[in-house]
């Protein structure tokens, strides 16, 4: 019975069919839905009998939009319920669209227009590109709150609330950001310093397994052999930091020493074949104690790795910030080295132990020895003979610096710049006004006009994205559209371009606007658009909030994959876009971006180095698409175990665009299994013996056990282990999906999901307009989906067609 009304629904699209005004609506949901979502039982936390047939509010239209949509995708009513005729479907169908269509026009008069703020990200890089402060190593927001997410979108106005609090910070961080902007334009004179290893570390030797390994024997040399990057790293004490903000050269000299040593294999934990690897980190003196360990202010500006025995200088070219050093660490050594060296030691090197060499409160040895701990160890170590600074680079004289001319006179750039539009008159007369007052209370003009700066990073019209209703005058459409493009694909401001392309009026011409947006999509700051919205809509941040456990997951802090996972994810998505390739890439492709610790994690071919690059997957390789991704994997999990109720929700959400509602209240979640006692099967036959819980997780969970394949950190596997390490079952992958289509694996699972390729088109395009417009989309905005989606069909599916679409769609012009 489902395929027939899916059939006919097909054959007769809704926007086709009559509507018929004597239909009773809500006689079909008290024959068809009433009895599970009524006064007794609210499966799904949906209630029907109380729905009003007047469409007269959004609340109301979304609620008869939600029952639309299922009856559409055939979902409802169940089969278990009594079925509908044909005929009574398609007359439901066709009444409720047209009741939806009088709907949007009855309720558009209130528009949907809204003004949201700036998000912290999207703070941070308007203030660097409109002061021109390099952002690396200074973040104005680190107070700030943390932004709400709605469905994963940070960016959704309704939540950007304001608060007294958020407004003190917006105080101090406007004054910090003038401040840096100042620092930023001091002329110094360039400094080249040569730091040699006596200036780095004068300990002649080692007599005791500290919890590090840095000794210079020599004074020629310093060795490291540990990697704990919470223990001390190479610093010259006697340089106290760089003279101004800028672009520094740092070159080192510097070999790998031992990577093939004599000691058993798994003696330190440590990859062989890999080259020792060495690590410069800026980081600030005046937060902790450079050479003490890692610090918030750290910022690694190089890794490299160090040739075998065979000195070379490595060159950086590098961003400090004033009073900022660099260290240096070994990347990739033994992390627990003191545990290490003392079992090596005992073992190989034992006439190198003085009586008191497990006294560790000594600081000298009890005897004098011919061959100390230090000189005896052959393991592997990164050897540092000396480091050069100099700079800083003369400043980008080319590049506009809205506060070079400290004079009234500049106020107006500056208000152009920060406000995104032409100032209005009254604007610039407000704030010169304030200005004078501020002579007039005895500063300088320089002063007084960096304190007005100040404050015009204050405004409302810097602080939300477009000119809120109450700021001004101003009805310049074209610069709003300007700000909404740019905070689109650059989470920033316009650039000069984009501004001129606004001020000529013809930037809401298809043309232009078109133009515009290739342009912008190859520039670098499109970066933004490929790493916010990918976190967005495929919740990637929250990948690392439910941390994998230390003991079953080793690989997942050795090799530090959690960077390495959202950074496939992110390269993916790039190509599909940069390339338009289809979207059907995301559900299933044959390649993806992998590094050589990535590769190794996914048991793949071994790639060598750590720069990622495409890589063609094996034929029949479960990872094509972003459900093979470790992120989305990761992300799903709860850090014990894999979560199929997770990953299966996260399938409707953000593949197919039908998310369940949130489970009833008074059901009791699902525990980790970390006895392993039970399957994840039969532990899930308990909700579904539920009854408010059976529903959704007819749905839930066939596409979260076709997901069972992977572990959670997600690599591949054919078996479950108790917490001991032994087998205790297969992994079930096999499913069947509420339609009566079953699969045996997620090979299958994907070709299922492909047949529903137009249900994901609605969906991408769904959570790419919610990200671009900055608010949530509604039933008003499905005439437009839905014209997207036709468009981008005829079109091919690429990604890149679909960015073109929405910015030029009437929605996203007219917003």
């Amino acid at each position: 019975m489902k395929n027939i009304f899916l059939i006919i629904l097909l054959l007769f699209p809704s926007t086709c069919l009559s509507a018929d005004n004597d239909f009773d609506t809500k006689a079909y949901l008290r024959n068809h839905c009433i009895r599970c979502h009524g006064v007794e039982e609210q499966n799904a936390d949906r209630r029907f009998d109380t729905l009003q047939a007047e469409l007269s509010d959004y609340q109301i239209a979304e609620q008869w939009q939600e029952i639309l949509d299922v009856v559409n995708l055939g979902e409802m009513p169940p089969e278990d319920e009594p079925q509908p005729s044909a005929d009574e479907t398609k007359r439901f169908v066709a009444t409720v669209s047209r009741q939806l269509e009088l709907a949007r026009d009855a309720l558009a008069s209130g528009g949907h227009e809204q003004f949201r703020r700036l998000n912290r990200y999207e703070y941070r890089k308007t203030i660097r590109d409109l002061l021109g402060v390099n952002m690396d190593s200074f973040d104005p927001t680190t107070s700030f709150p943390a932004d709400d997410r709605v469905d994963g979108f940070d960016n959704i106005g309704e939540s950007l609330v304001l608060s007294d609090y958020l407004l003190q910070c917006y105080l101090d961080a406007a004054s910090q950001s003038i401040d840096k902007a100042v620092q930023a334009q001091a002329v110094v004179a360039p400094i080249n310093e040569l730091l040699r290893a006596q200036d780095m570390c004068q300990r002649k030797y080692q007599f005791r397994p500290f919890v590090y390994f840095e000794v210079n024997p020599t004074g020629d040399y310093v060795d490291v052999g540990h990697s704990d990057p919470s223990l001390p790293r190479v610093h010259a004490t006697r340089f106290k930091g760089v003279p101004a903000d800028g672009h520094y050269t740092i070159r080192v000299k510097a070999e790998g020493i031992n990577r093939e040593h004599p000691y058993a294999p798994n003696s330190l934990q440590v990859d062989r074949t890999e080259p020792i690897k060495m690590q410069v980190i800026a980081t600030n003196p005046k937060v902790a104690r450079p050479a003490a360990g890692q610090n918030s202010s750290d910022r690694v500006v190089a890794t490299v790795p160090l040739l075998d025995h065979q000195t070379k200088v490595y060159e950086f070219r590098v961003w400090l910030d004033k009073g900022f050093v660099p260290v240096i660490r070994y990347a990739n050594g033994p992390l627990n080295f003191r545990t290490s060296l003392v079992k090596l030691v005992q073992k190989y090197h034992p006439e190198t132990l003085t009586n008191n060499w497990k006294d560790v409160f000594s600081t000298e040895p009890s005897e004098i020895l011919d061959v100390w701990m230090s000189d005896a160890y052959e393991g592997p170590r990164m050897r540092i003979h000396q480091m050069e600074i100099a700079g800083p680079e003369q400043r980008d004289e080319s590049t506009t610096d809205l506060l070079a001319d400290k004079h009234q006179r500049s106020l107006e750039p500056f208000l152009y710049g920060a406000f995104r539009r032409p100032p209005l008159e009254s604007e610039v007369a407000r704030y010169q006004t304030f200005c004078q007052s501020r002579m007039g209370a005895g500063e300088s003009e320089e002063t007084a006009f960096l304190t007005t700066c100040k404050a015009i990073l204050c405004s409302p019209n810097f602080l939300y994205v477009e000119t809120p209703p109450d700021a001004g005058e101003s009805g310049d459409q074209a610069f709003r559209l300007a700000s909404r493009l740019s905070y689109f694909l650059w989470s920033s401001m316009p650039d000069d371009q984009l501004f001129r392309a606004a001020a000529s009026g013809k930037l809401r011409e298809p043309e232009t606007l078109l133009a515009q947006t290739r342009r912008m999509l190859q520039d670098p700051r499109a970066e933004a658009f490929i790493v916010n919205f990918t976190n967005s809509w495929l919740h990637l941040n929250e990948l690392g909030s439910m941390p994998p456990d230390t003991q079953k997951f080793t690989s997942y802090y050795d090799r530090q994959l959690e960077p390495l996972m959202r950074r496939e994810t992110q390269l993916f998505f790039a190509e599909v876009l940069h390339k338009n390739l289809s979207i059907e890439h995301f559900i299933d492709s044959d390649f993806t971006f992998a590094n050589r610790y990535l590769a190794a994690h996914y048991g793949l071919p071994t790639i060598e180095g750590d720069e990622f690059r495409r890589i063609s997957l094996p034929k029949n390789s479960l990872r094509g698409g972003l459900l093979g991704h470790a992120s989305v994997l990761t992300a799903t999990s709860n850090g014990v175990e894999s979560s199929p109720v997770t990953r299966g929700i996260w399938v409707l959400e953000n593949i197919l665009g039908s998310p369940p509602p949130p489970p009833p209240p008074d059901v009791e979640p699902l525990e980790p299994d970390i006895r392993g006692a039970t399957t994840i099967r039969q532990q899930l036959a308990k909700h579904r013996n539920v009854a408010t819980c059976a529903e959704c997780h007819r749905k839930i969970d066939p596409i979260g056990f076709a997901l069972e394949s992977f572990d959670p950190i997600g690599s591949l596997r054919r078996e479950y282990y108790d917490s001991k390490g032994k087998p205790i079952g297969a992994v079930d992958t096999t499913g069947t999906l509420p339609t009566g289509e079953s699969f045996t694996d997620i090979a299958q699972l994907k070709q299922l999901l492909l047949k529903q390729k137009d249900q994901f088109a609605h969906c991408l395009t769904e959570k790419m307009l919610t990200y671009a417009l900055g608010r949530e989309v509604g039933f008003q905005d499905r005439p437009v989906i839905e014209s997207i989606v036709g468009k981008l069909t005829a079109k091919g599916d690429g990604l890149h067609n679909l960015v073109e679409l929405i910015v030029t769609s009437e929605v996203f012009i007219d917003n």
